[in-house]
Formats: structure tokens, sequence, C-alpha cells
């Protein structure tokens, strides 16, 4: 059985690269060729969101990690190299799911791109470092009632986790996170012209967009990006990869999430197809949706969990499963099961939907993680 495992893209790289590497291989295999089926933690997606919540939950040697990726390696030129990245738009490690056809577009289909390999998004996307404008993150507070989505404690976690390496600005700007952050290289000439003419219409113009900008009410800059000499830094290579030489934290690609299992109405792991063949794997303490806005709902659907009249729209199959474990909702859990899965005017990373396992499980409790703690 061939293990997919990650080598450092460096085409020379150190000698303490070159083991870590090593390292990361004889461990991944390993783990990979003795999966256990009781986990303590169950991460379901690598993305932006599974990376941050693996990493963090890894940090403490005595408990076990599995974090679950259905896609493959990300070591490969399209997803290292910068310069490659539309090669995984409509590729492999790409889900490929297309909007309905929309009339007030003539008719066509528009592409939603969502990335299925480690790393998700943030392996395949434009590498662009948007962080937010203020605005957005005070009515993401309103909306949820909850303070730690507000700009200041955002901004706190940003300054925390940025490795800011263009001019100091240590109001807006953290150094020393996991996260490298580095001004657009060399922009084409087009750029700046474009933020002279901005200038002369009387748009303000700004030394980044991550910073002053995004306290503004509007304006434009030259963008930044989560690239280092030409190579790719996602948010799997900053916080996964540097702990995959670990024993606690085994991380599985080509391992599709297919539902949760429950005892009773109390979620007790997952059920996933790897290798051409079904498992049952238990968390002892919690299983993390962090599959995205599609992937994570219809995981949802497949395990019972929803509005009840979506949920008899699915194959016969799946209902069948479903005659014990039917959790639909109505009234207000209905209205928060619906904010919990849904990305309309919701954030769009930091985002992890947690079901709890020591406790009875209810669909109303389905929450977003907050964006602050431990970043």
């Amino acid at each position: 059985m061939k293990i997919d495992t990650n080598i450092p893209a460096s085409p020379e790289p150190s000698t303490q690269a070159a083991d870590f590497a090593q390292r990361i291989h004889v461990n991944q295999t390993k783990l990979a060729s003795k999966l256990k089926p009781h986990y303590d933690f169950i991460v379901c997606g690598s993305g932006s969101s599974g990376a941050v919540v693996a990493r963090k939950l890894a940090e403490n040697p005595n408990v076990t990690v599995l974090l679950l990726e259905a896609g493959g390696t990300d070591d490969v030129p399209s997803v290292i190299e910068a310069g490659q990245s539309l090669l995984n738009l409509g590729s492999e490690r790409d889900w490929g799911f297309r909007a309905q056809a929309n009339p007030h577009l003539n008719g066509r289909s528009i592409p939603m791109s969502m990335g299925k390999v480690l790393g998700g998004g943030s392996s395949i996307n434009w590498m662009t470092w948007a962080r937010g404008h203020k605005n957005d993150w005070d009515y993401f507070a309103s909306e949820a009632g909850d303070p730690a989505w507000n700009y200041e404690s955002v901004l706190n976690t940003y300054l925390r986790i940025e490795d800011w390496h263009g001019a100091p600005d240590p109001k807006y700007r953290g150094t020393g996170g996991p996260v490298f952050v580095d001004p657009a290289p060399n922009p084409n000439p087009i750029a700046p012209a474009m933020l002279d003419g901005a200038r002369s219409v009387g748009i303000p113009t700004f030394e980044n967009q991550n910073g002053r900008m995004m306290e503004g009410s509007g304006g434009a800059s030259i963008i930044d990006l989560l690239a280092r000499d030409g190579k790719r830094m996602s948010v799997f290579r900053a916080y996964v990869f540097p702990y995959m030489d670990r024993p606690n934290l085994t991380v599985l690609t080509h391992a599709l999430v297919t539902r949760l299992t429950f005892d009773g109405k109390r979620a007790t792991g997952v059920e996933i197809t790897y290798d051409g063949k079904t498992h049952r794997i238990e968390a002892g303490i919690e299983v993390i949706l962090s599959l995205g806005a599609i992937q994570t709902p219809k995981v949802l659907m497949q395990s019972g969990l929803g509005d009840q009249v979506e949920l008899q729209r699915l194959p016969a199959w799946d209902r069948t499963f479903r005659t014990t474990q039917v959790l639909a909702a109505s009234g207000s859990t209905k209205k928060r099961l619906r904010h919990a899965t849904t990305p309309a005017r919701r954030p769009s990373s930091g985002r992890a939907i947690l079901v709890s396992t020591p406790q009875t499980f209810r669909p109303a409790r389905l929450k977003y993680r907050s964006p602050v703690p431990r970043c």
C-alpha cells in the first residue's frame, strides 16, 4: 500500500531538513500502517481550519489525534510552486463543485473550487492573505453574541500568528508567528499603475491590505501573499507539517469521511472509506468537522442531521441507515443548524463544527469554534 508523505520541496534541502523529512516519512508510514480503532480526537479535513485545530490538539503529547483528508499529498509542483497555482483548478486536487446555472449570468454555471489535498483551499488558492474588514468582524460578533469574534479580538490573534516580512508595523502586523506573510514581490507594472489611477480619482491607497486599510471606508493596495522564495506557504505547512514526526499525530490521506457514528444520540466517531475498505473509528473526546462549506453539511446530512425535508431527499440507502438515527431539526433548532452549516454572512476561516462525545448530542449545540483561543 502506497503511503502519501510530505517531503520539503526545496531543490537542495539542507541536511537538517532532509533528516526531518525522513523522520516524517518513517513516522507517518508506521502510523498509517497501524491505524487504530480509537483516537482521542478525530479532525475531519486538513484545510486551514482543520490544520490549526489538529496542530493545537497535537501539542498535548498525552492525547492522540487523527487528521483525515479525502485528497492526497501536497508534495506536488502545482501546489508547492507558487507560479503553478492555476494548474490545481479542475485537477484531482479540486472537488470541482459548480453552482447551479444562473439566469442572471446568461445561464452560466460558476465553478466553486475547493481543495481536495493536504492543506485544502490553502493549497490550491492564490495565496492571498486577507484578514477581513473591521466592520465584518464586528458584525460577526454581533450576530454570534460573542465578543471573541470582534475586530479587536481577532486582530490580536492575527498579531500572534503572523510572521510578517514587510515594513515593520507593530500596531497591525505580527512577527515570529507560524504563518509566513510577505508583500507581493516584484509586482507587475500594472499593479502600481492601478494604484496611481485609484489615487487620481480620490481612492485612498495603503502600504498593505491588512493594516490601516481594514479599518477605513475603502481603499487600494498591493496584496500580501503566503509565499516564500517562490514557494507556497499553506496553512497546513505552517501548522501541521512541523508536528508530523510526533507519535501522537496521524495524518491520513485518501480517507473520505462518509458519516458520523452514534450511540443513541451521542456521537462516537466517524465512518470513513480508506484503502478500498470501510472503517469505523471511535473518538474518545471529540470529533471536529472542518470539511468546508459544502462537505460539512453534506456529512451531517448523511449522518441524519439537518432539515427533515432535505433529509428525505437523500438516496434510499442513506434513509435506511437513518431509520434509527434521524435527528431532524425544527423551530429554533432548525434555525441554529442552518446558521452553523451555511457560509452566507459567516466567517470564512477558523470555522469548525464540534460534535462533543462525552455528553448527549443536540443539533442546537452545533456551534462555531471561537477563532481566538491559542491559535
